[in-house]
C-alpha cells in the first residue's frame, strides 16, 4: 500500500493558488503539516474533527496513551473511528480468541462460557438436534443463548420464536441470517402480533427486512393490516403503503399513504405521498396539487412536465460583488460555524453579512448555501461552480457531475461526512488512494479538499460507473452512493425489470437502503434539471429519462 504522505509539495501548493486564485492558508495544506495532540485540543467535536483524529491515528509509533486521548475527543457516533482505534490498540484474551475460533468438536470440550463465547447463532442453526441438545445442557449458566438454542431445537420455531417475548423475536429474526428467515420464519402472522412488534423501536428495522426480500411474501401480506397508530413515524406508514402496493392491495396502501401524507412535516415526504395517492388511483387531483409545490423534486417536476406548468423557483446565476474574499474555503472548521450561524435568525442583516464575505467565485457554493436558507428552500440554486475544471468534459458529464455534487456537498469543498468522504464530490479516503494508484499519482489525502483535484478524481470514478451502467444517471447515482457491487446486487434482484402502472416508481421504493433509495431520487431531479439548462439544445423530457430506467441485468 502506498503510504499517506502528510506533506505537501511546492509545486502543489503553486498549483493550488493558481487553480483557486487564492494564497492557501489553511494549515493542513501547508508543507510538513502534521496532526498533533494540541492541534486536535482546539477543535470542536464534528464529523470534521473525527476525520483529523483518523489522520492522527494512522501515524505510525503512536503510543497508547496519547491515541486514547484522542479517540476520545471524538463525538462518540463515528464507527470507522472506533474501528480504527479497536484495531490498532486493542486485542482479544488468549483464551477467548481460541473460543472464537475453536470448530463444533473443539466447542464441545470446552466449558460453558468457551461455548458462549464461541458458538454464534448463524452456526446453531446448522447443527444436528443431538448437538444443539448438547450445548444446551451445558448453557445453564448463560440462559439467554440456551433459551435461543431451545427455539431453534425446537419442532416449529415459528410458534416457538412468536410466543417468546419481542426483543428475542427480534433479535433471533435479525441474527439467524437470511436463509433461516426464509425457511422458517415466512409464516403468517396475526393482526395481534405484528400490532404488538410495531410498538417496539425494532419495527422499522423489521419492515427494512421483510418489505425489500420477495422471498418473506407471507410477512409482508400480514403487514397489509396494520392499522395506524400515534407510534408509527411517517416514513414507517409510507413503507407500509409501498409493502401493500407490491402486494396487490391498493386500497389499503392508499390508506397508509394518505395518512403518511397528514402525518409528514417535510414537504418532499408530503408530495411523496401524495404522487402514490395519484398512483394507486389514477385520480389526477393529486398531481394538479404537485404542480403547486416549491419543492423539486421528481414527483413534482414530473407533475408540471405533464400539465405544463412552468417552473418558477430555479436560479442558475448569482451575482457576487467580485472582491478577493477573506473566507478560507479550504477549512471545514471555519464552515461548520456558518453552518451554524446561519440554522436561525438569517436575517438581512445577516444575509448582507455573507453578501460580503463570499465575494468571488471561489465562494459562490457558500453563498448560494446561505441564500437557500435564506429563502427557506422555497428558491433553490442549481448553480455552476468551478467551471474551469470541468470544462473540457462533455456535457453529459458535466451534467452528471454537477447534479451528483449539488447533492453530495452542496459543492462545498471542505465539506467532511460522519464516514469521512471529503470535498465537492465527497469521496471515501480508501477510494481517492485507490485512484492515485491507478493514475500512478503521490497521494496525498487533504489534496482532495482542493476542488480541482477532487473533481478530477471523482470525474474517473465515474467513468467507470458509466461504463458499468450504461450511462445511466438513476443507477449512476446509487453506485456513487451505496457501491457498484451493491447496485448490481439490488438490480440483479429483478428491479427495474418489470413494467406495470408502478415503474420505474415500484423498483425506486424497493432500494433497501433507504439513504441510496432517496439520493437515487434526489440526484435524478438533478439530472434532469442541469441537463436542460446545460444541454439547452438536447433538451429531455422526465417522462423519457422514466422509460430509460431498465436494468442492464
Amino acid at each position: 500500500m502506498k503510504k499517506i504522505i502528510l506533506s505537501l509539495s511546492a509545486t502543489f501548493l503553486f498549483n493550488l493558488s493558481v487553480s483557486a486564485n487564492i494564497e492557501p492558508s489553511t494549515d493542513f495544506l501547508q508543507k510538513d503539516f502534521k496532526v498533533t495532540l494540541n492541534w486536535l485540543e482546539q477543535k470542536p467535536k464534528s464529523y470534521a474533527k473525527d476525520f483529523f483524529i483518523i489522520q492522527y491515528l494512522e501515524q505510525e509509533n503512536l503510543s497508547f496513551e496519547n491515541a486514547k486521548i484522542a479517540y476520545e475527543m471524538g463525538n462518540g457516533r463515528n464507527a470507522t473511528l472506533k474501528k480504527l482505534f479497536n484495531k490498532k490498540f486493542k486485542t482479544s484474551a488468549p483464551i477467548d480468541l481460541k473460543c472464537y475460533r475453536a470448530s463444533i468438536e473443539e466447542l464441545k470440550k470446552e466449558d460453558s462460557k468457551c461455548i458462549a463465547l464461541g458458538l454464534s447463532l448463524p452456526e446453531a442453526t446448522k447443527l444436528s438436534k443431538d448437538d444443539l441438545n448438547f450445548f444446551i445442557s451445558r448453557l445453564d449458566p448463560y440462559p439467554t443463548l440456551k433459551n435461543d438454542l431451545q427455539i431453534i431445537a425446537s419442532s416449529d420455531p415459528f410458534n416457538a420464536l412468536i410466543n417468546s417475548d419481542t426483543n428475542r423475536f427480534y433479535r433471533l429474526f435479525f441474527d439467524l441470517g437470511s436463509d433461516y428467515r426464509i425457511k422458517f420464519l415466512n409464516k403468517f402472522m396475526t393482526p395481534e402480533f405484528i400490532e404488538k412488534l410495531s410498538k417496539e423501536s425494532e419495527f422499522e428495522r423489521f419492515l427494512r427486512y421483510v418489505i425489500h426480500d420477495n422471498n418473506l411474501k407471507n410477512i409482508q401480506k400480514s403487514l397489509i393490516s396494520l392499522k395506524d397508530n400515534k407510534q408509527l413515524a411517517p416514513h414507517i406508514i409510507f413503507s407500509l403503503g409501498i409493502n401493500a402496493v407490491n402486494n396487490n392491495s391498493d386500497d389499503n396502501a392508499y390508506m397508509f399513504f394518505y395518512n403518511a401524507f397528514n402525518k409528514s412535516y417535510l414537504k418532499v415526504d408530503k408530495d411523496k405521498s401524495l404522487f402514490w395517492m395519484y398512483l394507486v388511483t389514477q385520480n389526477t387531483s393529486f398531481l394538479q396539487e404537485l404542480t403547486k409545490s416549491w419543492d423539486n423534486s421528481i414527483y413534482t417536476l414530473y407533475a408540471k412536465e405533464l400539465f405544463d406548468v412552468n417552473i418558477d423557483n430555479i436560479i442558475y446565476n448569482i451575482d457576487l460583488k467580485n472582491e478577493k474574499t477573506s473566507f478560507d474555503v479550504y477549512d471545514a472548521f471555519k464552515w461548520m460555524d456558518v453552518v451554524e450561524d446561519t440554522k436561525k435568525n438569517l436575517d438581512d442583516a445577516k444575509l448582507a453579512k455573507y453578501y460580503n464575505l463570499f465575494s468571488d467565485e471561489s465562494t459562490l457554493s457558500h453563498y448560494a448555501f446561505v441564500l437557500q436558507r435564506y429563502n427557506k428552500y422555497k428558491i433553490q440554486y442549481f448553480i455552476t461552480p468551478y467551471k474551469d475544471e470541468v470544462k473540457d468534459l462533455d456535457v453529459n458529464k458535466q451534467v452528471l457531475i454537477y447534479s451528483l455534487a449539488r447533492q453530495e456537498s452542496q459543492f462545498i469543498p471542505s465539506a467532511i461526512s460522519f464516514s469521512s468522504a471529503q470535498g465537492v464530490m465527497q469521496i471515501m479516503p480508501f477510494l481517492s488512494l485507490d485512484i492515485a494508484k491507478k493514475l500512478n499519482e503521490d497521494y496525498n489525502i487533504y489534496e482532495q479538499f482542493v476542488p480541482k483535484t477532487n473533481i478530477r478524481y471523482g470525474s474517473f470514478h465515474l467513468d467507470t460507473l458509466m461504463r458499468q451502467f450504461d450511462n445511466n444517471p438513476l443507477f449512476i447515482a446509487y453506485a456513487y452512493n451505496g457501491g457498484a457491487g451493491y447496485t448490481r446486487s439490488q438490480l440483479k434482484k429483478g428491479l427495474f425489470k418489470e413494467k406495470s402502472k408502478y415503474e420505474p416508481f415500484l423498483s425506486m421504493e424497493m432500494i433497501s437502503y433507504a439513504e441510496t433509495r432517496e439520493y437515487g431520487k434526489k440526484v435524478l431531479a438533478n439530472y434532469y434539471i442541469y441537463n436542460n439548462h446545460l444541454n439547452s439544445e438536447n433538451k429531455i423530457a422526465l417522462s423519457t429519462i422514466f422509460q430509460s430506467l431498465v436494468s442492464p441485468y
